[in-house]
């Protein structure tokens, strides 16, 4: 199946777990990759190195895609800083630099990719990484958390404005992932033997599983879905 053939497809965080598969994904259905993170990815058919903190770098890393590869049809925002810090630790420092990436950076991304869609009077999607922690909290990652809770209300809030352009935007809501232990809280107990016995489905998330539902969300099937979240969560916001 090539749902993306020859369309541009933007990835930022693309050097990142989520990204790298995202990058991936969408090439394999033809698209036509841009992939951009702080540091060079390895793949996609435009690399590119960008600090998104920077509203300048981010237009002007944009504005290279467009040059390159042509106009964007799909912006997948999957770059974003994840920090654990005490609340009562918690600095001003550690807060604009989750919301740099996390938030501003998602408008901004997204009021290009929308603006050059807008004024080329053609369809296009845009999907944002939030995450279970728009609904649940730790008390060393509040500021994630609130950044998380406003990509979910960024992404609603994009498209309502965007749809009378005819331009999707949603977001994928990844749970506890594979590979993501490291950034979890320390515990005594295995904490896969922990996540497993939590989530219905029995098993920790993987990229792959998060990919299927970005390119679900970017693609044609799903033309008349606007403003949701999907969680990619194996159940466990049900059974929270």
């Amino acid at each position: 199946m090539m749902r993306f053939q020859d369309r541009v497809v933007i990835v930022t965080g693309a050097a990142g777990q989520i990204g790298s598969a995202c990058v991936e994904g969408f090439a394999r259905e033809g698209g036509r990759v841009a992939a951009i993170d702080l540091e060079a990815p390895p793949h996609g058919e435009l690399a590119i190195a960008a600090d998104l903190r920077d509203p300048a770098a981010l237009e002007a890393a944009f504005a290279r895609v467009q040059a390159e590869l042509g106009p964007p049809d799909v912006l997948v925002h999957s770059a974003a800083v994840y920090a654990r810090v005490p609340f009562l630790e918690i600095t001003p420092a550690n807060i604009d630099r989750v919301f740099a990436i996390n938030v501003r950076a998602l408008l901004l991304a997204g009021r290009w990719v929308g603006a050059s869609l807008a004024a080329r009077g053609a369809p296009g999607a845009i999907v944002s990484l939030t995450s279970v922690s728009d609904h649940v909290s730790d008390a060393e990652s509040v500021a994630y958390e609130a950044s998380k809770g406003a990509v979910t209300m960024a992404t609603r809030g994009m498209a309502v404005a965007l749809a009378p352009h005819r331009i999707r935007v949603n977001a994928v809501g990844p749970g506890s992932m594979a590979k993501f232990q490291e950034m979890a809280p320390r515990d005594p107990l295995d904490l896969d033997d922990y996540e497993r016995r939590r989530i219905p489905l029995g098993r920790l998330g993987t990229a792959v599983d998060v990919t299927r539902a970005v390119l679900f969300l970017a693609s044609d099937d799903a033309a008349y879905v606007t403003g949701t979240v999907l969680y990619v969560d194996g159940g466990s916001l049900a059974a929270w």
